[in-house]
């Protein structure tokens, strides 16, 4: 069985920071979301995976994972050209797929527990063209929902269904036979202008009992800046915790903390986990960090209050108030404020540079 990532898109609901990344490069506890992807499909015993880029950035994608070998599998990019669709970014994988069945796995998706490695044991092609995952979401217009029938079978999949029939979404994790690729040719554009996977699944699902579980385990969509900071805070609370830095004497450090290597906290700091902080990063005696907060590579954290936020490389932070469910893009600069009774929500995208005032 092989594997398809789309790691394409605009990633419009991502913006500020997609205005100089993929989303799908954007960090869960200091690293990428598609990491996440390829590590999971590996584990369930998929090592042979073709990536389809697209978007503004697909060569910040290969930079940044290679042939595949530091993951133990091998990658092989193809080119979605202009995007016209999940089903489309699906076709051009065609070649790469040859006759094999598959897994296509959203570059922008993190599952928790064993969904994808059960999806690949339980998945028969000799019986079925296509296996979803079907998962209870509390808002189901944003997501392809399933109808099903009396007996238990698919009746019918539904993409962002403005009155949706049930609250049953398709996991961004699925599988396929090359039956699919004839399907997508014969789609038409939907009313956005899109060849929808959803109607291909659709269409499947019409013409076979599809295959199908429902999971209780995590899936996480991330699409927007709330979806980032959810997962950061949700992974955040069982990643390693791992001190490869150096801790000060004098530190008050609390519940579960990583940091990396080369990364200096000074003493006076207060670190209250989870907290999870990069390699060569300095954290002065002045901060207070935590909880749920994730901090990358090479920053430089003076006066600050950080909670429930997700600063990412290389920023520099000197500001004596309190920020909180925020997001500051890689090499940004944050200074001024006086006290920690001023809170602040903040988005700022990357190579910013912010003057906070009272």
């Amino acid at each position: 069985m092989k594997g398809i990532i789309l790691a394409g898109g605009s990633g419009t609901r991502l913006r500020p920071f997609t205005n100089a990344t993929q989303k799908q490069l954007l960090p869960v506890v200091n690293k990428p979301v598609v990491e996440y992807v390829v590590e999971d499909l590996e584990r369930a015993g998929i090592d042979d995976i073709g990536v389809v880029v697209g978007g503004d950035y697909p060569e910040k994608v290969r930079e940044r994972m290679g042939d595949g070998s530091a993951y133990g599998v091998e990658l092989t990019y193809i080119d979605q050209g202009d995007p016209r669709g999940l089903a489309d970014a699906v076709y051009r994988a065609k070649e790469f797929v040859g006759k094999s069945p598959f897994v296509v796995y959203f570059g922008d998706t993190i599952v928790g527990g064993n969904i994808t490695a059960e999806l690949v044991r339980e998945f028969d092609p000799n019986e079925h063209d296509v296996g979803v995952v079907l998962k209870r979401v509390d808002d189901p217009t944003r997501f392809g929902i399933a109808e099903l029938d009396r007996d238990g079978g698919i009746r019918q999949v539904l993409e962002k269904p403005e009155d949706p029939p049930t609250n049953l979404a398709y996991v961004g994790v699925q599988a396929y036979t090359p039956a699919v690729f004839d399907v997508i040719a014969g789609l038409d554009p939907s009313d956005r202008g899109e060849l929808e996977l959803t109607h291909a699944i659709d269409a499947l699902v019409s013409e076979d009992d599809a295959y199908w579980t429902e999971t209780s385990e995590v899936w996480m969509d991330v699409g927007t800046v709330e979806d980032l900071l959810k997962a950061n805070r949700h992974f955040s609370k069982s990643a390693a915790a791992k001190v490869a830095g150096e801790v000060s004497e004098g530190v008050e450090m609390t519940g579960r903390v990583s940091l990396g290597e080369g990364s200096t906290i000074e003493a006076g700091a207060e670190l209250r986990g989870p907290v999870h902080i990069g390699a060569n990063t300095f954290v002065s005696g002045d901060a207070a960090i935590g909880p749920y907060v994730c901090i990358g590579d090479r920053c430089e954290i003076g006066r600050a209050d950080v909670r429930s936020s997700v600063i990412m490389d290389g920023v520099e932070a000197d500001f004596g108030c309190t920020i909180e469910k925020s997001v500051i893009g890689p090499q940004s600069y944050l200074s001024g404020g006086s006290g920690r009774a001023t809170r602040l929500a903040l988005t700022v995208g990357a190579d910013s540079e912010i003057t906070l005032c009272d």
